[in-house]
């Protein structure tokens, strides 16, 4: 496992949370790009069979004497019906003496399996869920589509069964908040409305006296996506908006000098204007490529 890496956002308490890695093809990253391309833009994460190793990294957040999670990695089941080595959020919390009990918040960036495998387990008879006193944060327009026929009928299978398998019990264990507009979580952590990936996706923006930094979730892909933001993958539910929000969400870091922190990324950092797009100046550690 790659190591837990810790650092502060001002007086804001933060933890990169690896669940591990998964694999991708290639042409799934950016739709419509050749190939060597897209080789060439993702070597760093290659590997021997074609395909590309990508991080799972949640975000554990400390504020106000709370205790939030951000994004809850594929699950240990998930990983080994994939064959994924991934599954391992756990585990990293507990390496950093946390239970799941002491967890206030889960704030969810969007319902894909990746980022929702870990908020239940199997029971006797039904799913459990694994963060029993936390209040669970998905946007409205979130939960509308993957809790909805209309919905999941729109969505590739493997996320449809994720989404039918893991956020039900949250709403019959009454833990569910919906936001549709900005909404402030914990001090100086708030919760920004920002679809294209999915219809409700969610991005994290903390601040703390001159401090300031946004967890992204999928709104950026991979460091790749700073050179070429305009790259979709076969998984963006509106390309047109990705791309847009993407956009607006690294000006918008630039301009207010924000540290920026992703699930997929391997390095947080700031993001810099460069040959017509963007690159991250890297800070802190690089997250190994392949598990």
């Amino acid at each position: 496992m790659p190591q837990i890496e810790r650092f502060a956002v001002g007086s804001i308490d933060c933890q990169i949370m690896p669940d591990g890695v998964a694999m991708y093809e290639p042409d799934g990253f950016a739709v419509g790009v050749p190939v060597d391309q897209i080789n060439a833009a993702l070597t760093a994460r290659a590997q021997d069979n074609g395909q590309f190793a990508f991080p799972y990294n949640s975000l554990l957040i400390r504020a106000g004497g709370r205790i939030a999670l951000v994004d809850t990695g594929m699950g240990a089941e998930a990983a080994r019906h994939f064959g994924e080595p991934a599954g391992h959020l756990m585990d990293s919390l507990a390496a950093s003496g946390i239970t799941a009990d002491q967890v206030d918040l889960v704030i969810i960036s969007h319902a894909h399996l990746d980022h929702i495998g870990g908020l239940t387990v199997a029971g006797d008879g039904e799913r459990i869920p694994v963060f029993t006193r936390a209040r669970h944060y998905f946007g409205q327009a979130e939960w509308d589509f993957w809790t909805s026929a209309d919905g999941l009928a729109q969505a590739p299978e493997e996320l449809a069964d994720a989404a039918r398998a893991h956020l039900p019990p949250l709403r019959r264990a009454g833990l569910v908040e919906l936001v549709n507009q900005e909404t402030e979580v914990l001090p100086g952590v708030r919760l920004l409305p920002d679809s294209g990936h999915t219809p409700g996706h969610t991005v994290v923006a903390l601040t703390s006296a001159r401090d300031g930094a946004l967890y992204l979730g999928d709104a950026v892909l991979d460091e790749a996506n700073f050179a070429h933001p305009d790259w979709v993958s076969v998984y963006e539910w509106d390309p047109g908006m990705a791309v847009a929000t993407r956009t607006a969400l690294i000006e918008g870091a630039i301009a207010e000098n924000r540290l920026l922190i992703a699930f997929h990324l391997a390095a947080r950092g700031y993001a810099e204007r460069a040959d017509g797009g963007y690159r991250l100046r890297h800070v802190g550690a690089q997250v190994p490529a392949a598990p």
